[in-house]
């Protein structure tokens, strides 16, 4: 490195910031799918974000788990031979529990219906996976698919796996969406999306999204302190090199600092010098940041209850203790009853509707409805804390 006659020159190693991908859902001309997110793999990135966060995990599975409650409740034997499904290889409680996770993660679901071969009724119903399917945009030939676009059938395209798509393994599949106009097509597909303004044409937004920034924070803070603990908590180094270096060789040396120790992954790492002689060894100054547990105690707070409102949840719903406060019973049992009626009621809903639409198709009189994994009423709660203050 050599030394110039400039003063001293100071620079800032840091980590790149936390990017959480905005997703664009566009169409390109050698596509016949919009793409869904910019690299056309948004689902993935979902799903990561799902397996990098605890609590995000968790609430997730809480609403999963608190959609379909204990699978759909029957009143006739008509309706109980259609959720057991018996052409297929589970049943619609199976089904619509794997649909109610992709609802709460995705924003949607889907399943395949074949029709019978009098194309009198559905015979069998069968789980797909959203993150497979990607909607076909409209076309402007004379080809069938354009023709029954035109009259409102949606069409999808189907991979096992998008990265691969042009494998001949992975060949992406064209599938109609259900139709009882067009049913020449055996397997169809039902496509159902949670309503956002602005995505009527693409593709869903989880309800969540708004907090998705606080749930990559909750990633690297779990990172950050996982790293400190495995390289022994050494602290942060301020470096100053003998000799001032040129710009280009500053630039360098800053790139080199930060691909190896920026970063919650490279937190607490030892930093290793190599000189020819003494009067080249770089004087390393440690910064001890005083309060940085608790900048990291306030944040990791601030990002759990970002999470929370984000999920439209509460600390008492998702098992996270209040620091202060002993929550009763009935405190839970109204957390979990306000969570039913704000959030999982339309959840359970548009699984429902969907499911009954097929099931009454079929001649199947009534309605299939999910019970409920909250058994008791708010009201009822309510007026029991009314009788204690009383």
């Amino acid at each position: 490195m050599k030394t110039n006659k400039e003063n001293t020159k100071v620079s800032m190693i840091s980590a790149p910031a936390i990017e959480v991908e905005a997703p664009e859902f566009k169409t390109v001309n050698n596509k016949d799918y919009i793409l869904y997110g910019t690299k056309n793999d948004y689902p993935a990135i979902l799903k990561e974000m799902m397996n990098s966060s605890s609590l995000h995990s968790a609430i997730l599975k809480k609403k999963a788990d608190m959609s379909a409650g204990k699978g759909f409740e029957t009143a006739s034997l008509e309706q109980k031979n259609f959720v057991n499904n018996v052409n297929g290889s589970e049943t619609l409680n199976e089904i619509a529990y794997k649909n109610a996770y992709d609802l709460a993660l995705y924003g949607g679901f889907c399943f395949l219906v074949t029709w019978s071969k009098d194309k009198k009724s559905i015979a069998r119903v069968q789980y797909m996976d959203w993150s497979k399917v990607r909607k076909v945009k409209e076309l402007e030939d004379d080809s069938e698919v354009a023709i029954r676009q035109t009259e409102g059938v949606e069409f999808y395209q189907v991979s096992s796996d998008w990265t691969q798509e042009r494998k001949e393994k992975y060949k992406p599949e064209i599938v109609q969406g259900f139709s009882t106009k067009y049913n020449d097509v055996a397997t169809q597909l039902v496509y159902v999306s949670m309503y956002r303004p602005g995505s009527e044409d693409v593709y869903p937004l989880p309800d969540y999204q708004a907090c998705s920034t606080y749930i990559a924070l909750d990633t690297e803070i779990a990172s950050w302190h996982l790293n400190s603990v495995k390289n022994g908590f050494t602290p942060s180094m301020m470096i100053n090199m003998i000799g001032v270096p040129s710009d280009e060789e500053m630039k360098q040396f800053q790139r080199k600092l930060e691909d190896q120790y920026s970063g919650s992954a490279n937190s607490s790492k030892v930093i290793l010098t190599l000189s020819e002689d003494e009067s080249q060894v770089p004087v390393i100054t440690p910064l001890t940041l005083n309060d940085s547990d608790e900048r990291y105690k306030d944040l990791a707070n601030q990002v759990k209850e970002q999470i929370i409102i984000g999920h439209r949840a509460s600390s008492t719903v998702v098992g996270v203790a209040t620091a202060g406060k002993l929550g009763t019973s009935n405190e839970v049992i109204e957390a979990e009853a306000m969570f039913q009626h704000n959030v999982i009621d339309q959840y359970q809903y548009s699984l429902e509707s969907q499911y009954n639409r097929i099931m009454n198709f079929n001649g199947i009189d009534g309605e299939i409805e999910l019970t409920h994994s909250v058994t008791f009423d708010l009201d009822e709660v309510e007026e029991e804390e009314q009788s204690i203050k009383e």
